[in-house]
């Protein structure tokens, strides 16, 4: 590794990591605004808040990241610019491409991990994290769960409801749709109301589609039934059924094809968003490299709170404009690709300008 690259990684380096400590800690801060009522009231312990934020810290590292890295270049390079160390390099012939090299290159390993986090730990997180705000609040589970989904691997069956209560075991308008191991469909079965009895479920008021009799098979109506091979327990069910935000990218490419079979497409663009954003997010933190160094080299001898006011700005921006995407892209306004991509999209394209103005 050649002093120069060295030197501008060490450089980048410390305020790196100040700046991740600050942003963290805000993160734990406005966080802790808004669960603070709920751990004094519940009486919760030091070390059940502690435990807590900790395991939440996977979503935290991903969502700080890409701000810790914008804020820490944009000082770096005004403290180079202030004590004209850029300037000097550029004099002995040093290009703009080889001082963004290893910066791009911090961009790159980022990414890769945010991406890696994003995918393995953060799903987890958020649902250990839940566990613990239940038992806080003295139950394991939520009672009512909305817009139930489950996939039963073993079974071949993809459950849905309309809403489905826990502790007592009944779901209301359930739709249960089996499937052979190769996705041939085997059976359909819709209910308006359905309820655990005996070790298996028991459905009322019943529409069935028996795909043995064939592939277009006559609908069967039953007043009451049950089939004892529906035999997944609520406890099993309700700790399977997470929300899309609590499932690896595996898990939502089921449960979409899932929706997709059981002809549910109004379900589709909530998990379809998350899937996308889950690739598209961790580029943000190669674009904002992309982005801080034309920028950083242009208010380097403005001082640090020009630095700080820009990245500010910046961060604003973005998260706007991202959950605004994400909104739009999840009530089916948009198209969920575009809902998770343009905002990088954009971005990319405003450091392309930054860039080419700083040649």
């Amino acid at each position: 590794m050649r002093i120069l690259t060295k030197y501008l990684l060490r450089e980048f380096a410390w305020p790196l990591l100040y700046c991740f400590d600050a942003f963290a800690m805000l993160w734990i801060v406005m966080d802790l605004f808004g669960h603070l009522d709920d751990f004094i009231v519940n009486h919760a312990s030091f070390a059940t808040v502690f435990r807590y934020y900790l395991t939440l810290f996977p979503e935290g590292f991903v969502e700080i990241l890409p701000m810790a890295l914008l804020l820490a270049l944009l000082f770096c390079l005004t403290n180079l610019g202030r004590h004209n160390e850029l300037t000097a390099m550029r004099a002995c012939g040093v290009s703009l491409a080889r001082l963004a090299l290893p910066l791009l290159g911090v961009g790159v390993l980022a990414t890769v991990a945010v991406l890696a986090v994003g995918e393995q730990l953060v799903p987890r997180a958020r649902l250990h994290a839940e566990a613990i705000l239940n038992a806080v609040h003295g139950k394991e589970t939520r009672d009512v769960l909305e817009s139930f989904f489950f996939s039963s691997m073993t079974g071949h069956r993809d459950w849905y409801a309309q809403r489905f209560n826990t502790r007592t075991g009944g779901m209301d308008f359930p739709e249960v749709h089996e499937q052979d191991p190769n996705g041939t469909p085997r059976l359909d079965v819709y209910a308006n109301h359905a309820i655990w009895r005996n070790g298996s479920w028991r459905f009322y008021d019943v529409d069935l589609y028996d795909y043995a009799r064939g592939p277009a098979p006559p609908r069967i109506h039953l007043v009451e039934t049950n089939f004892t091979a529906f035999n997944d327990p609520p406890q099993r069910m309700a700790m399977d059924g997470k929300a899309s935000a609590q499932m690896t990218s595996s898990e939502l490419r089921r449960q979409i094809r899932a929706l997709r079979h059981a002809g549910r497409p109004h379900r589709l663009p909530e998990h379809e968003v998350e899937l996308y954003d889950r690739y598209a997010f961790p580029f943000i933190c190669l674009i904002v490299i992309w982005i801080a160094f034309p920028l950083g080299m242009h208010v380097s001898r403005r001082g640090p709170l020009m630095a700080v006011g820009t990245a500010l700005g910046l961060v604003v921006a973005f998260y706007i404009l991202r959950h605004w995407m994400l909104a739009a892209g999840r009530g089916g306004n948009i198209a969920p690709v575009t809902a998770a991509w343009l905002t990088n999209i954009i971005f990319a394209a405003i450091g392309f300008v930054l860039a080419w103005r700083a040649r």
